[in-house]
């Protein structure tokens, strides 16, 4: 039976070798005019949408209202808009360029949206000590939908730390508790050791993406500017080797996926979207918006209290 949704869209541009060099020998890479003007119009007026209903996930542990940060995670399952850009944009075609995989699974997308003026840094991290995964071959997008600069929070890193062996605990802007409930160190603040570290950033435009691998250590400041708020996204894709592994101080899932430890990514929670969707794992979210499962809610929330934490995660 043919496959009755859009292919993947081609990109305006490819990666250039450049860039693609860059990434892998720095872990990061930023990727001018990456989208287009439409998209990122598009991803303005779907974020804005979204904030008036934020999951709750991130009603209860992603953000800081009070303090001009907001966050959430998984946001595809609920509005068309993102739903769209992770399945049928041209970024599963460019995460399969930088990727150099058969096939292309997309992880999940999040946002982060710190107000002109918001105090909250995003705290020296690492991104796969959150992850319920094993597995090297992920690719995130960082898309800004504002101009950004250091002293707006643009996103800096330690290029080359994607080789290092240290890994960091999983430190949220709201320092959630849950996550950071491990052995493993806290990262140092990289920004104040410029001088010894290789730490890169790059004042952007809207349409720039920032492309980088799960290792790469990377963190940024409050948003200083009294003008510009700081409304940004990341899309997350992997290859066929990123495998599903539960562990307690991990991001919780709190979709139906189906899988099993050590069972490959895929599913309805995170489908393959390269060389194209395959219809039976997204024909539930293409039929609408498809809420979070009560009974994997309930369950995370019965862990957290068997573990000594509060609803949101403190404790």
């Amino acid at each position: 039976m043919p496959n009755s949704y859009p292919e993947p869209s081609l990109p305006s541009r490819f990666f250039t070798k450049e860039e693609i060099e860059s990434y892998y020998r720095d872990g990061v890479v930023c990727a001018r005019g990456l989208l287009d003007t439409e998209t990122v119009h598009h991803l303005r007026e779907a974020l804005e949408d979204t904030l008036k209903k934020v999951s709750v996930l991130g009603k209860n542990a992603l953000n800081r209202e009070s303090k001009g940060f907001h966050g959430d995670i998984f946001v595809w399952k609920l509005h068309d808009v993102f739903r769209d850009l992770a399945l049928f944009s041209s970024l599963p075609a460019l995460a399969h360029q930088i990727l150099e995989t058969e096939t292309v699974n997309f992880f999940y997308e999040q946002f982060f949206v710190k107000r002109a003026g918001c105090p909250v840094d995003t705290p020296w991290h690492q991104d796969i000590p959150f992850w319920p995964v094993r597995g090297s071959q992920i690719v995130s997008f960082w898309i800004t939908l504002d101009p950004v600069t250091r002293e707006s929070s643009g996103l800096e890193f330690v290029a080359g730390s994607q080789d290092w062996d240290q890994r960091y605990k999983a430190v949220t802007p709201g320092h959630d508790a849950y996550l950071m409930d491990t052995e493993l160190p806290v990262s140092p603040n990289y920004a104040e050791h410029r001088d010894t570290h290789n730490v890169v950033g790059w004042d952007m435009e809207p349409g720039d993406v920032i492309v980088f691998g799960p290792v790469v250590c990377h963190g940024s400041a409050a948003n200083a500017s009294n003008i510009h708020d700081r409304r940004a996204l990341a899309f997350r894709y992997c290859g066929p080797d990123v495998q599903y592994s539960p562990q307690h101080a991990t991001m919780p899932l709190l979709w139906d996926h189906g899988l099993e430890p050590g069972d490959p990514l895929g599913g309805p929670l995170f489908p393959q979207v390269w060389p194209h969707v395959i219809e039976e794992e997204v024909a539930r979210r293409m039929d609408g918006p498809e809420p979070p499962s009560e009974k994997q809610v309930g369950a995370f929330i019965k862990h957290l209290a068997d573990t000594g934490f509060g609803p949101t995660g403190q404790k």
